[in-house]
């Protein structure tokens, strides 16, 4: 049976909207929701708070197509022994009972979305559940039920061993993260065997435990979806702006930046005194602006309209990011431009074998390398254009919506293959 021939009805669970863009997770939420809506309608359950602070719901979260239900889950610190304690120091108390804690109790059922996802069920016959990220599916309890299709991006497994291996680490959070890791690799593969589908953002991934049978779903420039996607852009010979694009709250993102400002940017600023180090990109705090502007040759600019206007005023883009999961989307995001890269080892993993290291971009192993890769495109604009140009070539040859879409259509039909309606699945 033609799974397409029919209209379905999904429900999207995940802490992540796929109605605001502003920020790479955000986009592939987006894309993955666009590539589904193929099927049918999507309703959508988010996992988290209601509103950021200061701002309405939809300034948080978008404006929804379909149903959106929002359920912030019960903190660590509001379930015993924690809760009898906690009118003492509410924040405090949290943040020990999740360290402290047991982490099967970040995957478990949480009673205040698991109510709403059963009345979500209730109201209305759904044929798939899909959605970004382990942790929230345990949480509304959507294992219980089945066809059900995760995004793995961002895998907790990944990223601790990666904050791990980071030399910035020290040496406590090192110690406890090694142990979360032993407790996760037994509770993760459990989970994710559950489900009827699973994505990855990279072919790496799928030697994480539990992820063996996964898809892989690779992170794709935003701009390649649009109907009228995003051409070349000129070299800018004339400049000596270095580019950071990312959300810049995000704290992977803002140890990168604090990292290579620290151990790179003084040994470029002194081979380029002219040199600027331009920083782009949503969810600035005030607090950040102010510490980095402080660095000569830095320009804190933030959020911009069209990011074409970034690209276009700077000679390369710099991706000094050294923890964090899933894959770092602003690295072709950058060679679809057609501007190069000078990116950290591990910014490289996902693109290893497509945007090759002294072909497409620049791959440094430490601060010193990626400060020597910048400081040798400053000097040499035709090296410089030239990893760009190859790089621009490999991505429009490798990267596009259809790919992207067609392994959405057939993790779905393959979930779906035994027909429509979620049922709790059997124990």
């Amino acid at each position: 049976m033609n799974v397409n021939a029919v209209k379905r009805r999904i429900l999207w669970v995940s802490n992540h909207t796929p109605f605001l863009t502003d920020f790479g997770g955000g986009q592939r939420s987006s894309l993955i929701y666009r590539a589904l809506r193929s099927f049918g309608e999507i309703d959508v359950l988010l996992v988290c708070p209601a509103h950021a602070s200061g701002r309405t719901v939809e300034q948080t979260h978008g404006k929804p197509e379909g149903l959106m239900e929002i359920v912030e889950p019960l903190k660590r610190g509001e379930f015993l022994p924690w809760k009898l304690i906690r009118g003492l120091a509410p924040a405090l108390v949290d943040k020990i009972a999740y360290n402290l804690g047991r982490r099967e109790m970040d995957y478990a059922r949480d009673p205040k979305v698991g109510t709403v996802l059963d009345r979500m069920l209730g109201e209305r016959p759904y044929d798939l559940i899909v959605g970004r990220h382990l942790k929230y599916l345990s949480k509304a309890g959507a294992l219980n039920y089945t066809p059900t299709i995760i995004d793995v991006d961002d895998n907790e497994l990944d990223l601790y061993r990666l904050i791990i291996e980071d030399r910035n680490t020290g040496w406590l959070r090192r110690a406890v993260l090694k142990e979360r890791v032993k407790t996760l690799a037994r509770i993760v593969p459990n989970l994710m065997a559950q489900c009827s589908g699973l994505w990855v953002s990279k072919e790496e991934d799928r030697r994480i435990p539990g992820c063996e049978r996964a898809a892989v779903l690779p992170n794709i420039p935003y701009g390649l979806a649009s109907s009228n996607p995003t051409g070349l852009l000129a070299p800018s010979p004339n400049t000596k702006v270095i580019l950071f694009v990312g959300m810049l709250s995000y704290i992977y993102n803002a140890q990168g930046i604090a990292t290579f400002l620290a151990d790179a940017w003084p040994a470029i600023r002194q081979a380029h005194p002219d040199a600027i180090f331009r920083l782009v990109g949503s969810r600035l705090s005030e607090q950040d602006r102010e510490r980095w502007a402080q660095v000569p040759g830095v320009q804190v600019v933030g959020y911009v309209e069209d990011l074409r206007d970034a690209y276009r005023d700077c000679t390369f883009v710099v991706v000094p990011i050294w923890s964090g999961g899933g894959t770092n989307i602003k690295v072709p995001e950058a060679l679809m431009h057609g501007r190069t890269c000078v990116i950290s080892r591990p910014a490289h993993r996902g693109y290893t074998n497509v945007l090759l290291d002294g072909e497409s971009l620049l791959v440094g192993g430490s601060s010193r390398e990626i400060a020597g890769h910048c400081i040798e495109l400053l000097q040499n604009p035709q090296r410089c254009a030239t990893l760009a140009e190859r790089g621009a070539a490999m991505v429009a040859k490798v990267f596009s919506f259809d790919s992207f879409s067609k392994v959405v259509t057939h993790t779905v039909e393959q979930a779906l293959r035994n027909g429509g309606n979620i049922k709790m699945r059997k124990s």
